[in-house]
């Protein structure tokens, strides 16, 4: 497989080394807009392109992909108020669109288990929800999309919680999401559902960044030949699939 990575940072030189392991190639590094402006790809080409670049620039990659025709796994954070526009067009024009706010398969085994620990808490009115997170210096979004995306699916599946809002103040309805930046530390993430008696805690903590990319990677390897809005529900078969695809 052909592989066009969108962002050459800390991920995509990760991605990278994935890619080679898994026997890809990498034919393009794209990592400004000049680099995008010499990207022609041939007519014919099979390539799929793996966008780790910056909050800023992902929703302009990702329309560009859907401009040349190719599909794209795009892994940035940090740009949710633009997805839905993108996940529009991607359905009204038939493209293919994978997005993920985390790529490590054990994060999306977390996703699930937290989206159950929550529906078994419905009628549990002595138990409070909230997230932590902690992320590298270098992590430019607070909270992490990871944090955002455990947040959302505790209010999809719980009709206690409405909203999320960063910090640490609770009040009804609303789940807390708090960050902390320090060292070099990949991702840590807690759900806790607390209690006057006793606490409930869900944490996920990634060793490296090697698993976020060799998700991405079989992502893109997913993805080829398929139309549609996906995410890492989809390519696991995990409980919460996409309903618009083909």
């Amino acid at each position: 497989m052909n592989i066009a990575l969108s962002g050459y940072g800390r991920m995509g030189k990760e991605v990278e080394k994935a890619a080679s392991a898994r026997g890809h190639f990498i034919i393009a590094r794209l990592d400004s807009p000049d680099d995008w402006g010499r990207f022609i790809p041939a007519a014919g080409d099979s390539i799929v392109v793996i966008d780790f670049s910056t909050p800023e620039s992902a929703y302009t990659a990702v329309n560009r992909c859907f401009d040349l025709g190719l599909p794209v796994v795009s892994g940035t954070t940090g740009w949710n108020d633009r997805l839905e526009q993108v996940s529009a067009r991607c359905l009204r024009e038939n493209r293919s669109f994978f997005y993920a706010p985390n790529f490590s398969i054990g994060v999306n085994i977390f996703f699930e288990i937290n989206r159950t620990l929550s529906r078994l808490m419905e009628n549990l009115q002595n138990y409070s929800a909230s997230v932590h997170e902690i992320h590298h210096i270098h992590k430019l979004d607070a909270p992490s999309g990871t944090a955002i995306a455990l947040a959302s699916g505790i209010i999809d599946t719980n009709t206690r919680y409405n909203r999320w809002q960063p910090g640490t103040e609770k009040g009804k309805g609303l789940i807390p999401v708090s960050s902390e930046r320090t060292g070099e530390i990949p991702g840590t993430h807690f759900v806790t559902w607390s209690g006057s008696a006793d606490m409930i805690e869900l944490k996920h903590t990634a060793h490296n960044r090697q698993g976020f990319a060799e998700g991405a990677v079989m992502a893109a390897e997913w993805i080829q030949g398929r139309t549609g809005m996906f995410g890492m529900a989809d390519l696991l078969g995990l409980g919460q699939t996409s309903t618009k695809k083909h």
